[in-house]
């Protein structure tokens, strides 16, 4: 059965990425992201957000959206299988994005996509092992490791009380059989099997309104 694609924040609930709608909600970015066309945006699910759960207990708002708009790429729909090992693409908030293409398995920085090709209304989502920091723009990936080491120095994980999940929604069911809410990246990447090492020329649709959006997206951690 075909289904329409949702928006981003409906879909992040749908896909039990509770920590990511949260944090979402919390920095005043739903509608902007929402509304905005033409967006690749890479979603750290529940366990990455919980592997740095002592660095983003006290963000600003300001902070936080430095970080969140690090996730987003405007005016590219970068499906996987048009990512291509070494490309750089341009967050939101100006900052450089890498990606690397190890034996079929695609990563962002240093962090591993392990549920590729959510489709969205407004574009894809693709969801990472890990929060990327803003202010390590030059993180790679241990490619040989089944887990990446967190991008932000210092930070340590939390156990229970997951960063953002407060008040969100728990979805019925999720996609990819849950894989977005939490479990290992072992695990996630094992329900997908769309992850490629195929030739990337992200796709320009043109639409590169909202210039607006994420008016905060300069304003990065300092950890």
């Amino acid at each position: 059965v075909l289904t329409i694609p949702q928006n981003i924040s409906s879909t992040a609930v749908a896909a039990g990425l509770s920590a990511a709608a949260g944090a979402l909600t919390s920095a005043n970015l739903v509608d902007a992201v929402d509304t905005a066309t033409d967006l690749t945006v890479f979603v750290p699910n529940n366990a990455a957000f919980a592997a740095i759960g002592s660095a983003v207990g006290n963000l600003t708002i300001e902070q936080l959206t430095g970080i969140l708009t690090y996730h987003v790429v405007n005016g590219t729909v970068g499906y996987s299988s048009t990512l291509t090992n070494g490309t750089q693409l341009t967050a939101m908030n100006g900052g450089q994005l890498t990606i690397t293409i190890n034996n079929g398995s695609v990563f962002v920085n240093s962090a591993r996509v392990v549920l590729p090709d959510v489709l969205v209304a407004n574009g894809v989502v693709h969801v990472i092992d890990n929060v990327l920091n803003p202010n390590a723009t030059s993180a790679t990936p241990d490619t040989t490791a089944t887990s990446q080491s967190v991008a932000f120095s210092g930070a340590t994980a939390v156990s229970s009380n997951v960063p953002f999940t407060s008040g969100v929604a728990v979805p019925t069911s999720t996609l990819g059989g849950g894989a977005g809410a939490g479990a290992s990246s072992a695990s996630v990447a094992a329900t997908s099997s769309s992850s490629t090492g195929a030739a990337f020329a992200p796709m320009r649709t043109g639409a590169m309104g909202a210039a607006a959006l994420f008016a905060a997206g300069g304003a990065w951690m300092n950890v």
